[in-house]
């Protein structure tokens, strides 16, 4: 029994360092205006985004820590109020996290990211997502108008079976982690991550086919606007 309680501790520790090791390549956006109305929120190693169109807001993501978003939130002089809409790329938690904050928003997942929070689908061998709020469903392509703000969600696996991402007014493309970005070139995500990364690499061909796209933002690792 001794042994095999180190062996597991043994184990467990080359995992925790290789997911350390794996989260220090990230860089994600400090909270800002990036461009104009678009605003990147920073929650640690991850970002939400907010697009806004006059007084009101949608969100793409929902990040990992739900009082570091309001604090960030605050610097901006944002309402959490003001959200009508929050796009969920996956349903990992560290994209969910600060959901409560948006009492005023419909929530939006893609139809495929359902069977990892209804059970069907395990995350990490027995670990599970779960999302414990009335969302709608998204299919690939389907269109939205919320509050002036056009929404097109495009089904992009990999990463998990129903990432999603967003294009917004025919311009910014919000990937989530479809993708990373190193030395201005699009690569893979972390591939300990990812469920399926050859699954993935269809889903970036299909993704560079998109045309008018000026700006690539990703939840990980920054933007580009050489999309």
């Amino acid at each position: 029994m001794i042994l095999f309680f180190i062996i597991l501790v043994l184990l467990l520790s080359l995992v925790l360092g290789k997911l350390y090791f794996e989260i220090k390549k990230m860089s994600s956006i400090e909270t800002r205006e990036v461009v104009r109305d678009v605003f990147a929120i920073q929650d640690g190693f991850v970002n939400l985004f907010l697009v806004k169109n006059g007084s009101t807001y949608i969100a793409i993501d929902a990040g990992r820590n739900l009082d570091h978003i309001q604090k960030e939130l605050n610097l901006l002089h944002i309402n959490p109020e003001s959200v009508v809409a929050v796009f969920l790329t996956h349903s990992d938690v560290d994209h969910i996290a600060g959901l409560k904050l948006f009492k005023n928003a419909r929530i939006y997942l893609s139809r495929e990211e359902e069977q990892m929070i209804t059970g069907q689908t395990a995350r990490f061998l027995f670990m599970k997502n779960k999302l414990n709020y009335v969302h709608e469903l998204v299919e690939d392509n389907q269109v939205f108008n919320v509050s002036g703000i056009k929404v097109k969600g495009i089904l992009a696996p990999g990463h998990t079976p129903g990432s999603m991402c967003y294009l917004v007014n025919n311009t910014y493309l919000f990937t989530g982690d479809s993708m990373g970005i190193k030395n201005g070139k699009i690569i893979e995500f972390n591939k300990i991550f990812n469920m399926d990364t050859q699954t993935q690499e269809k889903s970036l061909k299909k993704l560079a086919d998109l045309p008018g796209v000026e700006y690539l933002f990703t939840a990980h690792y920054g933007f580009t606007d050489e999309f």
